[in-house]
């Protein structure tokens, strides 16, 4: 059994991964996983908790052999509207209750939920079941049990970057107002 503790950074490893493992989303987010990849290779997956194997990730195996992480078909519904402004609408209303979604241009995706559709579909929205990879546009704040980025973290997101220098700058000005009221 092959067991991967460690998601690599995105281009780090040149080269060809020797299996494929697909995942539907909720897999995708356990840290602890035992599974069997295409080729029918039992694996053990034990990451640190709190990651995400986003679609496409490689995990290095003990082995030094390389697992593609790719996200699997599964039941999707996916949220148009008649108008941008009435996506927009539903996008909010979506994001104010942390839901899961992959965005597009012309539409959302989002796991079924029949509470969410009525709302959706109550605020105007068109909502239609479908069978697709579902892989949710990452979050834009670091885990609390994860080690936070550095700035310039090629893994980082911008908002993960722009949240770090936010909080060193009200720290480095915290720590000037105290040094100056000590004077």
């Amino acid at each position: 059994m092959l067991r991967c503790n460690q998601i690599l950074a995105p281009g780090a490893a040149a080269a060809k991964p020797t299996h494929e493992l697909q995942l539907g989303f909720d897999e995708r987010a356990k840290s602890r996983l035992a599974a069997v990849c295409s080729d029918g290779t039992a694996i053990a997956i034990m990451l640190p908790r709190g990651s995400m194997m986003r679609d496409g990730a490689l995990l290095a195996a003990d082995d030094g052999s390389l697992v593609r992480v790719i996200a699997a078909e599964q039941p999707v519904v996916r949220v148009t509207a008649g108008t941008p402004v009435a996506l927009l609408r539903a996008v909010y209303h979506l994001a104010n209750r942390h839901v899961p979604a992959r965005i597009a241009a012309d539409h959302v995706l989002i796991e079924p939920d029949p509470v969410l559709e009525q709302m959706l579909v109550t605020l105007g929205a068109r909502v239609e079941h479908l069978q697709l990879p579902f892989d949710p546009e990452p979050g834009a704040y670091v885990a609390h049990s994860h080690p936070a980025p550095t700035p310039d973290d090629a893994s980082a997101t911008v908002g993960e970057q722009l949240s770090i220098e936010a909080h060193r700058d009200r720290m480095a000005a915290l720590t000037n107002r105290k040094s100056e009221s000590q004077r």
